[in-house]
């Protein structure tokens, strides 16, 4: 697959510059958007103006992939889904989906473009945790976040509950708030992330959406959300990159739950959002060179893309952590999920991963009997080079 120019990578890439690509670039766009937007069943717009195609489920692109030639598609995940921690009275899970689903049968899938091809290829890769000095600084990313490296303890899955907030950010940042999962050296990493993140250069817009991101071999391959064969849906009303509503400093709390487990009877490595459970989706096992069975490292962050003036954009509600909940934003019933589907919280062997432009900050708290093992964690963002 040939690439882009070079000049479509830098972070000030811009719509306009669409026109400068080659005509054998173009060629391959075009038939990369064709592969992406099967024949839909129906077709509608949502109130924020995505375009959401229903794609019968044994047809969605995904399946495109090489490696799932032979991909049988699990409509569900063989382990038992559960509830974790306690609902406080001032926070409220966000709505996540579409308000009227897909017909049976169908899964949604926001119609691609070349504007949305792109602008993904503009965005620098998510951050390897076992590379984050190297990869952050050279890509211009700033990271925050908590990771559990006990490697001892095989992890098959992981979970928290993710406070959202509508920020503010410039065209040329973004602001994303996930978890990590991944296993192996940089040049063969195997990596999924989701949580919330905020990226006009992704979306085209300031909305606080849902993604996902993956790679399973060292960036050769995998994505951000659906851009490519890999993810497989199976959840008609539940589309990745859904708009989610923000909270309210120091009022009530909007949060989303991040349930990613391996099921351990097929290898595919389910999302599983809120309660009652969406079932979202899975990563199938054949995509990873190394989760196959668990994987070593897991954490919980954000991470602030700076522009190209050298300002990095708010991470979380703009404000650094304190002790309140409802100041900053959290992560909170932190949890990882061993061999025998016991869930729980962060080893004694965590690190803590603070970024040094001292524009964010991160607070763990071991143990609250209302939030359990939580975080906060952000910050206001600002100059940030050097």
């Amino acid at each position: 697959m040939k690439l882009l120019p070079l000049l479509l990578v830098f972070f000030g890439v811009s719509l306009g510059e669409v026109g400068k690509i080659s005509e054998d670039d173009d060629i391959e766009l075009e038939r990369q958007v064709k592969m992406m937007n099967r024949p839909p069943v129906k077709t509608f717009t949502t109130e924020e103006g995505d375009t959401i195609d229903c794609i019968d489920i044994d047809k969605q692109p995904s399946l495109q992939h090489p490696l799932l030639k032979n991909h049988k598609i699990q409509k569900e995940p063989t382990f038992q889904v559960t509830s974790f921690g306690r609902n406080l009275s001032r926070i409220k899970f966000v709505q996540f989906g579409l308000r009227e689903p897909c017909p049976i049968g169908t899964v949604p899938i926001l119609r691609v473009t070349k504007k949305d091809l792109i602008r993904a290829r503009a965005l620098p890769k998510m951050p390897s945790l076992a590379a984050l000095r190297q990869d952050a600084l050279q890509s211009n990313q700033h990271v925050i976040s908590l990771v559990d490296n006990k490697i001892e303890n095989i992890k098959y899955g992981a979970y928290g509950r993710a406070s959202v907030y509508n920020i503010s950010v410039a065209s040329d940042q973004f602001s994303s708030h996930n978890i990590w999962i991944q296993t192996g050296p940089r040049d063969h990493v195997s990596m999924i992330v989701a949580g919330w993140m905020v990226s006009p250069q992704l979306y085209g817009d300031s909305l606080s959406r849902f993604f996902i991101y993956w790679t399973g071999n060292g960036y050769r391959d995998g994505c951000y959300d659906v851009l490519c064969p890999g993810f497989v849906l199976v959840n008609r009303g539940a589309p990745i990159r859904s708009p989610l509503r923000g909270s309210t400093y120091g009022g009530d709390q909007y949060e989303v739950s991040i349930h990613i487990e391996q099921d351990r009877e097929t290898g595919n490595w389910w999302l599983i959002i809120n309660y009652p459970p969406i079932k979202v989706g899975y990563w199938p096992k054949e995509l990873f060179v190394n989760l196959q069975n668990g994987s070593l490292h897991v954490a919980w962050g954000g991470i602030g893309l700076a522009g190209s003036d050298g300002v990095c954009p708010p991470i979380g509600s703009g404000h650094k952590p304190d002790d309140d909940y409802t100041h900053a934003t959290y992560f909170r019933t932190l949890q990882w999920v061993s061999e025998d589907q016991t869930y729980l919280p962060p080893s004694t062997e965590v690190g803590i991963w603070v970024d040094r432009s001292h524009v964010y900050d991160l607070k763990y708290h071991p143990h609250d009997r209302h939030l359990g093992y939580w975080m906060g964690y952000g910050g206001p963002g600002g100059y940030c080079r050097g």
